[in-house]
């Protein structure tokens, strides 16, 4: 009988090419219609329909009575100044006509996706191995396959749920905003596309903290735990020239590059996003496969 057919049997070689992307594609299936179904995917879907609507709901708010006090064009000035100090004049200015509110929205993303990436995944390993469900899952996949698709099942759920979180903020400028239609959806898809190589990255750091432990909860605070030690990294490298190398550690980070008009600069962010992402689904599948279940 083959390896691969036998639950709990030491991993054997990897398959390759269609019969790997099926395998993926097979627990990917599973990973979205479990969290879907699940009572954690409903409740999630709905603090993310809340989020959209009351984060957009305030900032249209709080931009109507800066415009209000200082004038649209003065208010304009003080939101294209934030960008400057925030990111440089050479960002600021390839952003000049982007609407304030899509780019907070933008930026409020790339924590929320640290966060949805938290919740949606930090029991996708752990819990195979706390009930020892990996076993009868390598029946029909091997264990990096396993691994494989349930990152993309994480970060699939997490970019569904932050586009909402967009669209939401889309339809709602359309109703309560003077921003050009065109506009709203020139800029929105665009740093909507830009959040995900990061949220690649964080599905990624994850997967690996959940594929340490059998504990559903302990991965939870081993992934949270993580994000925040790179967090603090960051700050050392951005304010500590001698340690400016720690910044790129932090996924959360690569917005400046992501953002840049310079195309070696985006190829830097996105490129730091995928060696990042594939050093932790690296390390998830080594953790898995040499794991006793």
């Amino acid at each position: 009988m083959s390896a691969t057919t036998l639950p709990g049997s030491a991993p054997g070689p990897a398959p390759t090419g269609p019969a790997f992307g099926r395998e993926i594609g097979l627990v990917l299936l599973r990973e979205l219609v479990r969290s879907l179904r699940s009572a954690k995917g409903i409740f999630l879907a709905l603090i993310t329909f809340v989020l959209g609507v009351a984060t957009t709901l305030v900032l249209l708010y709080i931009q109507a009575k800066v415009y209000q006090k200082t004038g649209t064009a003065q208010g304009q000035a003080i939101g294209e100044g934030a960008l400057e100090l925030a990111y440089g004049k050479e960002i600021a200015t390839s952003l000049a006509t982007v609407p304030h509110v899509t780019f907070i929205m933008f930026s409020t993303t790339l924590t929320t996706a640290a966060l949805l990436a938290a919740g949606l995944g930090y029991d996708a390993i752990a819990t195979e191995l706390q009930y020892r469900g990996i076993r009868y899952s390598t029946v029909r996949a091997r264990r990096e396959s396993v691994v494989v698709g349930k990152f993309l099942g994480t970060f699939a759920l997490a970019s569904l749920m932050t586009f909402t979180i967009h669209l939401i903020s889309w339809l709602l400028m359309l109703v309560y905003s003077d921003t050009p239609p065109h506009v709203t959806f020139s800029w929105g898809p665009r740093l909507w596309a830009i959040s995900l190589p990061i949220s690649l990255a964080w599905c990624a750091l994850v997967t690996f903290a959940s594929s340490l432990v059998k504990t559903p909860i302990l991965a939870l605070f081993a992934s949270l735990l993580a994000m925040l030690v790179l967090w603090i990294c960051f700050g050392v490298g951005v304010t500590m020239d001698d340690y400016a190398w720690l910044s790129w550690v932090y996924p959360g980070g690569y917005d400046r590059l992501l953002l840049s008009p310079d195309p070696a600069a985006f190829a830097k962010g996105l490129g730091a996003a995928l060696a990042f992402t594939a050093v932790f689904i690296g390390a998830a599948v080594f953790v898995t496969n040499k794991r006793d279940v």
